[in-house]
């Protein structure tokens, strides 16, 4: 397709401006993070509170790992706020809100993957010489296959931003 004629300028000394807009992109999924990760750090905060009966519901409660259940709440907790963070820079177009989340899923689904391997063996030793012995390695199995979802649904909240259009984004 080729145009034809000759250009012509504006009458007169008319300027036109053309205004940049911005997606609503990153404030729909920077409030998106916002709620999750705000979410999270409530569910951890009453899982470290519940720690104690948790270790007593696996069996735990004179296994040596039992010091595992009090510190991933601690860790999910902290990567739940550092979520929240990265949400708050995306909402205000920071791209620097993309690096920030990404940081807190791997925290966040390596100690869910710890966690599961912990839970995992905690549930073997106590299953010992019973007709579910070795369910511990399918519990950790299925534990990591959840951690993995999570990652991507939850690197994809903090991704999409800069992907649909990450030239709305500042440094």
């Amino acid at each position: 397709m080729t145009l034809e004629g000759t250009p012509t300028s504006v009458p007169g000394s008319t300027t036109i401006v053309y205004a940049n807009q911005k997606t609503a992109g990153p404030k729909i999924y920077g409030a998106l993070a916002i709620m999750l990760g705000s979410l999270g750090a409530l569910m951890q905060f009453f899982g470290f509170l519940d720690a104690g009966n948790q270790a007593e519901l696996w069996g735990a409660s004179d296994n040596p790992l039992r010091f595992w259940l009090f510190i991933f709440p601690i860790i999910g907790f902290a990567s739940s706020v550092v979520f929240v963070y990265a949400g708050t820079l995306l909402f205000n177009y920071k791209r620097r809100g993309v690096w920030v989340g990404f940081g807190a899923v791997g925290v966040n689904a390596l100690g869910t993957a710890i966690h599961s391997f912990v839970i995992g063996k905690i549930i073997d030793e106590s299953a010992e010489g019973t007709v579910v012995e070795g369910v511990g390695g399918l519990f950790a199995g299925a534990g990591i296959f959840v951690a993995a979802v999570s990652a991507v649904c939850c690197g994809l909240i903090v991704a999409l931003p800069l992907l649909i259009n990450g030239n709305d984004l500042e440094d």
